[in-house]
């Protein structure tokens, strides 16, 4: 391996090992380029060679479609990640999740549903980058994996707390339902866990004491509860990034949308919402706005109980009410997609937050291009934009591995881990327990 660096190395590998993975999602995407398997098989020679000459052929094949997740970022730049595309979980998108990192080294996650922390391995991201949360709404398709990034992380390399970011609870008809906000849901959400945290620690969890901090541990949660009703609020600044919440209107009161803005560019997420003037107001001449969008009900109808159109016509009519009723309570329809495009006018449109298949694909374009017809992606899970003032969007396909591991990238000398609350893998057993683990297994 003298000819390649470890970074072109891991790089390599990821290629070679995520190709026919990431092929398939291009193909999806509409995205074209050089076939997934040349590109697999060049980079699986330049491993087996160490060839300098050939890893920079092999990259030749990749650069302009695909992104490898050992890249660095420009210290004025940013990249924005899909991890989560879809509202129900499928093998090809998991549920919603955005990663957005600025070249000053922040990070944050916005929404984090079921199948989107294997997303975030696949991605190379460890949890000591997911430490800043920012959920738009409280629905199990936008917050469920935060259970397996809170048990989790402590025992990877996140020694500190979560910060968990959200909505108050509702106000309907006079009463805030305070019992459904942010701050309660980070106190249930310890409670839930409370086995698995006492569990795994007998393993250090967090750090010591410095001159500038107190202790700290990954197992503690802090909420940032944010007033929903604010238009816009600060949910986040440190005087590189500034995040920005804003109403959105899904099911019922409390849902937010986001903006963050850094180095003069500037991304909104909408979450879950129905088209309104909020969304207006906050997203015109955005760079990126990311924006939810409902598949026509035909379209949806069709697919998840289409087998009943002839075989059983009432319950094919029962999915349909159902499904156009889910559409009108909670979501933006293609039409008023392409017309909140329009409207904000964007340098980057994006769809996200919607099944994607072949035969709907071209269907729902067809009806966002009846109003709006300036720049647009449709992402998928391991869609990667990348953003500089004054340059093009470059919109590219991840190449991951589905076979990755949990990356542990930040360490800590002996001196700074605190001591484990329990000491020693047995001093949660119970004398009843210890009799009955055989004797060559014992301390």
């Amino acid at each position: 391996m003298d000819g390649l660096t470890r970074k072109e190395f891991l790089a390599a590998s990821g290629v070679a090992a995520g190709a026919l993975w990431a092929g398939n999602a291009l193909g999806v995407a509409g995205v074209g380029g050089p076939d997934p398997a040349e590109a697999a098989a060049a980079m699986q020679a330049a491993v087996a060679s160490g060839s300098q000459d050939q890893f920079e052929k092999a990259r030749g094949l990749i650069q302009s479609n695909w992104y490898l997740p050992v890249e660095d970022l420009d210290p004025g730049e940013m990249r924005i990640s899909f991890l989560g595309s879809s509202f129900t979980a499928r093998r090809a998108q998991a549920m919603n999740s955005v990663f957005i990192e600025v070249g000053t080294g922040q990070s944050f996650v916005f929404d984090l549903g079921s199948g989107t922390i294997s997303q975030y391995t696949a991605m190379g991201i460890p949890s000591s980058r997911m430490t800043r949360v920012f959920l738009t709404h409280l629905h199990a398709d936008h917050m469920s994996d935060l259970v397996a990034l809170y048990c989790f992380g402590p025992a990877h390399d996140r020694k500190t707390p979560l910060h968990i970011y959200g909505p108050s609870g509702p106000i309907l008809r006079g009463k805030e339902y305070t019992e459904q906000g942010t701050q309660a849901f980070c106190k249930n959400l310890l409670a839930l866990c409370r086995w698995h945290s006492d569990a795994m620690s007998f393993l250090s969890t967090g750090l010591k004491a410095t001159d500038t901090r107190p202790p700290v541990d990954g197992y503690e949660v802090v909420p940032h509860e944010l007033r929903y009703r604010q238009n816009p609020g600060v949910a986040y600044s440190d005087g590189d990034v500034v995040i920005r919440h804003f109403p959105a209107a899904h099911d019922r009161d409390g849902s937010i949308s986001y903006r963050l803005e850094f180095n003069g560019m500037s991304v909104v997420f909408s979450g879950d919402t129905k088209p309104t003037d909020w969304m207006y107001e906050n997203a015109k001449g955005v760079d990126v706005l990311i924006h939810e969008m409902a598949l026509s009900v035909n379209a949806w109808v069709n697919h998840l109980a289409g087998y009943y159109k002839k075989t059983d016509p009432l319950m094919y009519e029962q999915a349909y009410e159902q499904m156009a009723e889910v559409q009108a309570n909670s979501h933006t329809p293609e039409k008023a997609f392409g017309e909140c495009m329009a409207q904000c006018k964007p340098r980057l449109g994006v769809i996200t937050h919607c099944h994607f298949n072949q035969d709907t694909f071209i269907p729902a374009i067809t009806t966002v291009r009846q109003s709006y017809k300036g720049p647009l992606a449709w992402a998928v899970d391991g869609t990667v934009l990348n953003l500089k003032p004054g340059e093009a969007i470059t919109q590219r396909q991840a190449l991951t591995s589905d076979f990755a591991w949990d990356l542990t990238t930040k360490g800590y000398k002996p001196s700074e881990v605190a001591d484990p609350k329990y000491h020693g893998p047995y001093a949660q057993f119970s004398a009843y327990t210890m009799r009955h683990i055989l004797p060559g297994y014992k301390p």
